[in-house]
């Protein structure tokens, strides 16, 4: 036996530390694999694979780059004993391909880098170099004290290199997998959520009876932005001869304007339903406004409200106030086209200044059967269309002198027809609500 080692050129010595040497790295790769079995963070992997290749290998300075980010950008993961990474230093790695010497010179150079080594899959050969379609790189240094342990070493440390990677870059798109099914489920519950508030906004805003006051016919409109919005409207029936209507906007879209919405309207209904005067109403609001939205100037609402009692001689009286609304138009039987403008500031703000609500009369109209109230939200007026020009008050006033008052609904569907001519396939803007009032 020993004749024929000799022949061979091997020394039974050497035989001994060559099967020592292959009986670590052995081991070595089992204990990585034993690693990779249970679900190990990160930074801990990277940290007890590192203890390994320098108990093993005797690797002294080791570090890992990866790319297992939601942008694929270079990350240093892991580095030990080298004096520093830097950000030249970690581009200069990235550029490698097949495992190399630094370039003389180089950033890596100069932090003591003497290998780098990408890790990732195999895509061939190119004049007999081993390529690689890198997800990582090993950064490696002092770790083999010939050219040949380096060689032979860095073999197995290509081989750990390529575990790890292949480990990290399989939990970090499971992660990303269950990351994209919880942000599913989430997006999911918020529709089922929106969908069950916009049903129930929907049914607040309906509860706007269009049976009122037989001497009222009414017809509604609305559309919100996000499936939920801040418009409201009502009429509310305070006693046998007076009847509160109202139209308004929170500011903003969504949610948040829902919920302020929502206050409002119950508010409003209980204040009606106790008869309180319409200028102590509306301090009222502009008071619980202000709670609402606090020192942050978080938003505003505007508001056109008013009160449609009996008049003389089968006539309507119409007592309003105009908070920063967009003015709803009054349609005379002349063909006339009354604009009803804003008479106070928009509520919710507090404004140097502004006018003890209290204090103030409402604005007095007339109205006779067969004329016409028309409001609106702002959503009508500011849509734009295809091409980026808003419909505008004028364009809505001068549509309304070209129509005959009929029915409320007719009358009202083709105000709806003529926004919608305009809207084309525009984007929906912002929430839009319609209400129209014939007097009989």
């Amino acid at each position: 036996m020993s004749a024929m080692l000799s022949e061979a050129g091997f020394s039974a010595q050497e035989l001994i530390r060559q099967l020592e040497l292959k009986r670590a790295e052995a081991e070595a790769l089992q204990e990585v694999v034993r690693l990779l079995a249970p679900r190990v963070r990160d930074t801990a992997l990277l940290v007890s694979v590192a203890s390994i290749l320098r108990s093993r290998f005797g690797v002294e300075r080791l570090a890992y780059i990866h790319t297992f980010t939601p942008t694929h950008q270079p990350r240093l993961a892991y580095f030990h004993n080298f004096p520093s990474i830097s950000q030249q230093a970690i581009r200069e790695a990235t550029e490698y391909t097949t495992t190399s010497v630094p370039e003389p010179g180089s950033f890596l150079e100069h932090m003591g880098v003497e290998i780098v080594m990408p890790l990732g899959r195999f895509v061939g050969p190119t004049a007999r170099v081993r390529v690689v379609e890198p997800r990582a790189w090993w950064l490696l240094g002092r770790f083999a004290e010939t050219e040949e342990e380096k060689a032979n070493d860095i073999l197995y440390l290509e081989i750990i290199g390529v575990l790890v990677t292949v480990y990290l870059e399989n939990a970090f798109f499971q992660e990303q997998q269950r990351q994209a099914e919880i942000l599913k489920l989430q997006q999911q519950a918020y529709e089922q959520e929106i969908a069950l508030a916009s049903r129930i906004q929907r049914r607040i805003l309906s509860s706007a009876n269009p049976a009122v006051h037989p001497r009222l016919e009414i017809a509604t409109f609305h559309m919100p932005h996000q499936g939920v919005g801040g418009d409201l409207f009502d009429f509310v029936r305070m006693d046998e001869r007076r009847t509160l209507f109202y139209i308004g906007d929170v500011s903003g879209k969504g949610i948040s304007a829902a919920l302020v919405m929502s206050n409002l309207q119950g508010q409003i209904r209980t204040l009606a339903n106790l008869g309180v005067p319409l200028p102590t109403l509306l301090a009222q609001l502009h008071g619980r406004l202000l709670q609402l939205y606090g020192d942050d100037d978080a938003g505003f609402v505007t508001l056109f409200i008013g009160v449609l009692s009996e008049g003389p001689e089968g006539s309507c009286e119409l007592h309003y106030f105009n908070a920063g609304h967009p003015p709803p138009f009054l349609l005379r039987h002349s063909g006339e086209v009354e604009a009803l403008p804003a008479t106070f500031p928009m509520l919710g703000i507090a404004i140097p200044g502004q006018p003890d609500f209290e204090a103030q009369k409402p604005v007095q109209l007339r109205l006779y059967p067969g004329e016409v109230l028309f409001a609106y939200t702002d959503g009508l007026i500011e849509q734009s269309n295809p091409q980026g020009q808003p419909l505008g008050v004028e364009a809505v006033e001068r549509h309304l002198r070209s129509v005959r008052p009929g029915a409320a609904g007719e009358f009202l569907k083709a105000i709806q027809a003529f926004w919608e001519a305009h809207k084309a396939s525009a984007p929906l803007e912002d929430d839009i609500s319609l209400v129209l009032c014939r007097f009989r």
